[in-house]
């Protein structure tokens, strides 16, 4: 008797399973969504059981280690010595990590900063650096000034060192003072500075860093500049031939209006206007100094005209 109850349940059993897969083969996309999002919902209770349990385990680290810094701090107290307050704290996470298990450890290294000495280690790199900052600044002082100076700071090969001076002596050779500009020039191109801007402006990766070198070339205001800024007009950047056509403009060579001409007549970017090249070339064409320049780079600046006397006299000179 027993047993047919028992063969009853299990064919109803089989009756409604045999239901349920006819309807989800009926009706398989809302099955489907159903079935995704219970899983979803099973894997953020998973996910939110696991961060509740991690967040348990830094909670219990964090005390132990106010615990022990206390406790160390106490001791330290009673026996009359001074330990600093971050050796106390290095110890007592020393202690509670060695107490700890394996899992544990990783988490708090994750969570816990195991050398409270960096803060000294970087006070002291700053200071450093300051002082480094304030020597530059008083041995710049002496070299605009006139005074005898520190040349192996000034000239020093370290590239940081070198880039306080830069900026020293870039700042005197933008300023209204012609004295101090002078020095600072000289010394631009005694310590090999005037090198490192025509080196950075061929070969630097960036092209901020080849732009600014540019920039630095038209401050020094040397004509030795100009073939390097007439190789930087074919620079694949934009930014860095518009910084060259600037620096050409200013130094005012005539050698720099062919290639301008020609930078005229090929460029084709808008960060580097033809108006712009033009008032170099017009820049150029009306240095002070007097330079012969063939009448074919000429062409955009204003000539006065000539006798066919001075005409003829000039191209008896070009033929001999």
């Amino acid at each position: 008797m027993a047993a047919a109850p028992r063969e009853d349940f299990w064919a109803r059993m089989k009756e409604r399973a045999h239901y349920w897969l006819l309807l989800a083969q009926l009706n398989p996309i809302p099955v489907a969504a159903g079935t995704l999002i219970l899983l979803l919902i099973i894997a953020l209770l998973l996910m939110q059981r696991r961060r509740a349990k991690s967040t348990r385990r830094v909670r219990s680290v964090t005390k132990s280690t106010a615990a022990g810094t206390t406790a160390a701090s106490e001791a330290a107290t009673t026996k009359g010595t001074s330990i600093p307050v971050e050796e106390a704290a290095a110890a007592a996470t020393a202690a509670s990590i060695a107490k700890s298990t394996p899992k544990d450890r990783e988490d708090k290294s994750e969570t816990t900063p195991i050398t409270p000495a960096s803060a000294p280690v970087a006070a002291a790199t700053d200071d450093g650096r300051r002082e480094r900052i304030n020597r530059v600044a008083d041995e710049a002082k002496k070299v605009l000034s006139g005074d005898p100076y520190d040349e192996s700071l000034i000239g020093s090969d370290v590239q940081e060192t070198r880039r306080l001076v830069g900026a020293e002596l870039l700042s005197a050779l933008v300023g209204r003072n012609a004295e101090r500009r002078e020095r600072a020039r000289a010394s631009f191109m005694k310590h090999g500075y005037f090198d490192d801007a025509t080196r950075d402006l061929r070969i630097a990766e960036s092209d901020n860093e080849r732009a600014a070198a540019a920039r630095r070339l038209s401050f020094v205001h040397d004509r030795e500049a100009t073939p390097h800024l007439i190789g930087a007009l074919g620079d694949p950047s934009p930014d860095v031939r518009r910084a060259a056509v600037e620096a050409l403009m200013d130094l005012r060579d005539p050698a720099a209006i062919g290639p301008l001409n020609s930078l005229m007549q090929s460029e084709t970017d808008r960060k580097v206007p033809r108006t712009l090249i033009r008032q170099a070339v017009e820049a150029c064409a009306t240095s002070s100094e007097d330079t012969a320049t063939p009448a074919s780079d000429l062409s955009f600046a204003s000539l006065p005209p000539t006798s066919p006397q001075s005409f003829e006299t000039d191209r008896e000179v070009i033929e001999i």
